[in-house]
């Protein structure tokens, strides 16, 4: 099968091996690279997952090692492009746009210059005040090392040319608890021309904090990169370690995670649910969807002793046991959580001048979600399909019923539709969970990482795909940790989703794709 598949592409690359599972790692040399991508991209119909780069120079490779991670639905694969790179590396950006982000940040990071790139502009780090020859994930980069701030440059943004044609500037900071984004509007009367965004603000240097840590040691870090994604976060990483470990968990600990994490997608589609509704004045169903909101944080609470189930997921399994007292509080609180939200749901979906703010509003081609790899309800609501619990299934999900269901139009509503399928997709799950929960151990003692070894692990948070490539050192501390959250991917789609449209209807496209500026940054 694999080498059908490869076989338009056979004279491109130099050898292919499996990695881990699958994961198949294809060897290709800078020149050859454009070619194998976009056979990947457009001919397989791939979506990019991520880009990973690590700093080798003090290994045997003596170099860069770019890693471009494909995901092929069909069969359950994860193509692997490993390329080695000295100093510098073709741009495929003009190809793949999904992959602008990816190289400007390599770029920032570890001082790579990709060649013709169609945006070269920094990305995470600021010519503000950040000196443009240091660059933080390389190895010879000390965390505890602080550069000199002061101003070495401007950041030149995009302009809009023509009479009438003016600019309404927006962020970093905004009201409220709104973390930092920078939104630059271009208008020619109300309508939008061009929308230019500019994040990374809340950047925390994450992932050169894992560096070196004992991989038990990182979970407490990875939990708090996106406080509301906080189990999809930490089963991504954790799943990458138990790969790197071989650490197969008990049966009832798999399912106690998919409770979880449903939970926590449950309570983030109707927090999305309840802005939304008050983006559009209707406030009475707004208010009533923060209770029920406010209702699952309690659940969770009496579950974890955290209202964000911090501290739930370990290496090898679960912290703690799911009782029948508490399979019993869970069915409880989701009967009432049920008939409120059907309740709300029904006078929205019957009243026509709050529908007419959502029909045809922010609307995003199926080709832009192709183009930029978007994830999660940003795709399915322009009908690509994106989530990993059945394209890449894991834990128990190849055993449960739910539809992911996607929608055509690409509008604020077809995202509104997408999020009360996601609703009743998780309490679906979460029934069908407690009535089967097993019994059994909910943890097993984990073997030793592999050393020298790589992996990625991954999650479908609320948001979408949550990925994690973990790799490790000759001594099984972390040498290199990478995060793509979902709104890596889905951030640049807000641009194309605004054209057209008058800019009072921005808070209602913006909420609509609810992004992570946290996660975004790290």
């Amino acid at each position: 099968m694999i080498e059908e598949v490869l076989s338009p592409i056979k004279d491109y690359i130099k050898g292919y091996r499996f990695n881990q599972n699958n994961q198949l790692v294809l060897e290709v040399s800078d020149f050859n690279l454009a070619n194998v991508s976009s056979y990947l991209f457009r001919d397989l119909d791939c979506d990019l997952v991520t880009v990973v780069a690590t700093d080798d120079r003090f290994t045997e490779d003596e170099c860069f090692t770019l890693r471009y991670i494909y995901s092929y639905p069909k069969k359950n694969l994860f193509f692997i492009i490993e390329n080695k790179v000295k100093s510098e590396f073709n741009s495929l950006s003009n190809n793949i746009p999904a992959l602008n982000w990816y190289e400007r940040e390599i770029k920032d990071m570890f001082g790579l210059i990709p060649l013709n790139h169609p945006d070269p502009r920094p990305l995470v780090l600021f010519p503000e005040n950040f000196p443009s020859n240091v660059h933080p994930l390389r190895k010879d980069f000390n965390v505890s090392d602080r550069p000199n701030f002061k101003n070495y440059g401007k950041y030149e943004y995009k302009s809009v040319e023509g009479e009438g044609v003016f600019n309404i500037l927006v962020g970093p900071i905004h009201a409220s608890i709104i973390e930092p984004g920078h939104f630059r509007f271009s208008l020619a009367g109300e309508h939008i021309l061009q929308l230019e965004i500019r994040h990374f603000w809340k950047h925390r240097g994450i992932e050169k904090l894992a560096e070196g840590k004992k991989p038990e040691d990182v979970i407490d870090l990875v939990s708090k990169i996106s406080g509301d994604h906080t189990v999809a976060h930490t089963l991504a990483y954790l799943q990458a370690i138990e790969n790197l470990s071989n650490t197969k968990i008990p049966l009832k600990a798999k399912y106690i995670r998919v409770l979880f994490l449903e939970l926590e997608r449950l309570m983030c589609n109707i927090n999305d649910v309840a802005w939304l509704f008050q983006d559009v004045a209707y406030s009475f169903g707004a208010q009533g969807m923060f209770i029920l909101k406010e209702e699952l944080m309690r659940l969770n609470k009496t579950l974890s002793r955290n209202r964000f189930n911090k501290n739930v997921l370990t290496i090898g399994g679960v912290n703690l046991d799911i009782d029948k007292e508490k399979v019993g509080s869970i069915i409880d609180k989701l009967s009432y959580i049920t008939e409120k939200y059907f309740f709300y749901k029904n006078i929205l979906l019957s009243s026509a001048s709050i529908l007419d703010r959502f029909e045809t509003t922010g609307r995003i081609k199926y080709e832009t979600v192709k183009d930029l790899s978007c994830v999660g309800y940003i795709a399915r609501s322009s009908n690509r399909h994106s989530d990993m619990r059945k394209q890449h299934p894991f834990l128990i999900y190849d055993k449960l019923a739910f539809s992911s269901q996607t929608f055509e139009e690409g509008d604020c509503f077809a995202r509104l539709m997408c999020r009360f399928a996601d609703i009743e997709d998780s309490i679906s799950i979460i029934k069908e969970i407690l009535s089967d929960l097993p019994d059994g151990e909910i943890y097993t003692q984990p073997n030793p990482v592999v050393p020298n070894s790589w992996t990625i692990g991954y999650s479908e948070g609320q948001r979408g795909s949550t990925v994690h490539f973990v790799k490790v050192d000759k001594d099984g501390n972390i040498d290199r940790l990478k995060v793509r959250d979902p709104s890596f991917n889905n951030w640049q789609a807000i641009q194309f989703a605004v054209l057209g449209d008058i800019v009072a209807d921005f808070p209602l496209v913006n909420k609509s794709l609810n992004l992570s500026y946290a996660g975004n940054d790290l």
